[in-house]
């Protein structure tokens, strides 16, 4: 697991980490972490060991490991430092999940989840039921009719006269349902009895849902999340649709380094479903249905893909008996079931290049393909990202920003999710004046001189210190230690993966760095993505002399005679 701190910052951030609920809509906010994760082309249901007998743990030695019937595994970690918990629910479902024409279905139930249930936010559900149908009918019609008429390029006045009708049917059908609506209620019972942090996040390779709440209010939160995963209500869903349409402009259309960053996925991968956009792509988005999103969740949300922690005060022998009554309730996937196959990308067989002409601060992103974790290349990778831009005191910190002045920022991390392969990339923006083509330059000679000379003894030793001090911080709070809990059970299959991969990371050796270097950190293994300024428009040809007419010579500063 990565965990150096991304420099990239706002909106691009986002991108890179996952999409989470605007905060505006949520009683706190997200906090989530970037991870790596286990390489698989076909996702399938969890088996997670407990800690091997006898072994003894440093950090999760008070970890009791809770598996039920269905296959839903909870990891409990009882702590009494103040009367509070945090729980955390992690889906083995994201971006990895979707397929071309649907992009965008992850994080759009994800909004769908805190809309509530059959008892949950309706005044009244048997007629709120045939309301919502109606709208589900009146949304088929106006998405289908506009669809038709942007692939016949119709006129506007023949599109207004087709869609207006429809588009009056639509509006209509969603305000007779919004009048059982109870807005909100399911944050709102969360907010009466204490809640904070509570929010949710859809990155590429999972949903995770997370709140903290007074000690004395897990009883409640278990019915609240075991509800919300048995019998999800899609209303609201074609206003929340408009919400993520908006979000999308903000994250990626109007957001330069999130047009780069969506370039260079879709160039860089050409099968796996990461080179799709978690948001989803904008036409995908505008087609979106409530009952697409409602399969999307029967198809996925199985228990045998879910972790759920809890970390805190936590009474362990009645937090086991609740999660059996409540979360154990939840459906079996059915027998003979398998997941969707997941495409794997195939070898990338030479350097790819693109370009993106845009008035924006000049960026530079370069990109390898690698293995995913449990490979060993994947802990090689986080600790040469440490030593490489790991704090202002790293290798090419020091070397292009302080000393040769050629970077504003360089940042090295893996990317974009984690139980696929994934890659290894830069970034780097430029000082004033410097071309971006020399800064290009100067770092894949800096990653050539990773391939024949190892690392030195005291930076890898720094590099080892700060990734177990980052690790130690983030376990800090009860949120924190419960999602990079959840996070890193769902990338080892294995509860106890959380301190096996640190221990991982401090064996590293600066061989093992020049090697996975020297096989994957290769021209043809690499994509480069660039962001310049739109080139200099050619100066407009000197107009012809009338007849009859002559043109000056130019002056040379000689004398005429």
């Amino acid at each position: 697991m990565r965990y150096f701190l991304l420099l990239i910052v706002g909106a691009a951030a986002g991108l890179l980490l996952g999409i989470a609920r605007e905060p505006a809509r949520a009683a706190g906010a997200s906090q989530m972490s970037a991870s790596n994760a286990a390489t698989t082309a076909t996702q399938t249901g969890m088996t997670l060991p407990g800690g091997p007998a006898g072994e003894k743990w440093e950090i999760l030695g008070p970890l009791v490991v809770e598996k039920l019937a269905n296959g839903m595994t909870f990891l409990i970690y009882p702590n009494q430092r103040a009367p509070i918990f945090s729980g955390v629910i992690r889906f083995d479902v994201g971006g990895k999940n979707e397929h071309t024409g649907t992009t965008g279905i992850a994080h759009m139930f994800e909004h769908m989840a805190f809309k509530g249930t059959r008892t949950i936010g309706t005044r009244d559900w048997p007629a709120e039921k045939i309301a919502l149908a109606k709208v589900e009918d009146a949304a088929y019609a106006f998405d289908g009719a506009r669809e038709r008429l942007l692939r016949e390029r119709a006129d506007a006045e023949v599109t207004e006269q087709t869609l207006g009708p429809l588009r009056r049917a639509f509006a209509q059908a969603q305000a007779a349902a919004e009048q059982y609506v109870v807005k909100d209620e399911f944050d709102q019972i969360y907010s009466r009895e204490g809640a904070t942090d509570m929010n949710a996040m859809t990155s590429q390779d999972a949903t995770t849902y997370f709140v903290s709440l007074p000690a004395n209010r897990l009883e409640l939160w278990a019915k609240m999340e075991s509800e919300r995963l048995t019998d999800p209500v899609m209303r609201e869903f074609y206003s929340e649709r408009d919400v993520v349409m908006e979000e999308r402009r903000m994250r990626n259309d109007n957001n330069p380094f999130g047009r780069l960053w969506e370039l260079l996925m879709a160039t860089a991968y050409t099968a796996s479903p990461y080179g799709y956009p978690t948001i989803g792509f904008e036409s995908d988005i505008r087609n979106l249905k409530a009952t697409e999103a409602y399969e999307f969740f029967r198809e996925n949300y199985t228990p045998d893909r879910g972790i759920g922690v809890l970390v805190g005060d936590i009474d362990v022998p009645a937090a086991r008996r609740l999660l059996r009554e409540t979360f154990g309730t939840l459906p079996a996937r059915p027998d003979g079931r398998e997941d969707r196959h997941i495409i794997a990308e195939p070898p990338q067989e030479g350097e790819r290049r693109v370009l993106l002409r845009l008035s924006a601060t000049p960026t530079l992103l370069l990109a390898w393909h690698k293995p995913a974790a449990p490979d060993p290349a994947d802990a090689r990778a986080e600790v040469l990202a440490q030593v490489l831009t790991g704090g202002r005191s790293a290798r090419w910190f020091e070397k292009f920003v302080k000393k040769e002045r050629l970077a504003s920022d360089v940042s090295a991390f893996t990317a974009p999710g984690d139980l696929l392969d994934n890659m290894f990339a830069v970034y780097a923006t430029p000082q004033d004046g410097v071309p971006l083509d020399r800064l290009e330059k100067a770092l894949r000679a800096e990653v050539d001189r990773l391939r024949s000379q190892p690392v030195g003894a005291e930076e890898l030793e720094r590099a080892r210190k700060n990734l177990r001090a980052d690790t130690i911080r983030a376990l800090e709070s009860n949120l924190g230690f419960a999602q990079r809990l959840a996070e890193a059970t769902l990338i080892g299959r294995d509860s106890y993966y959380l301190e096996k991969r640190l221990r991982q990371l401090q064996a590293v050796t600066a061989d093992e760095i020049e090697d996975f270097a020297r096989r994957y950190l290769v021209d043809d293994n690499l994509t480069v993505a660039a962001m310049e300024p739109p080139a200099p428009a050619a100066p407009a040809p000197a107009p012809k002399p009338a007849d009859g007419a002559t043109t000056a010579a130019p002056a040379t500063g000689g004398t005429n005679e």
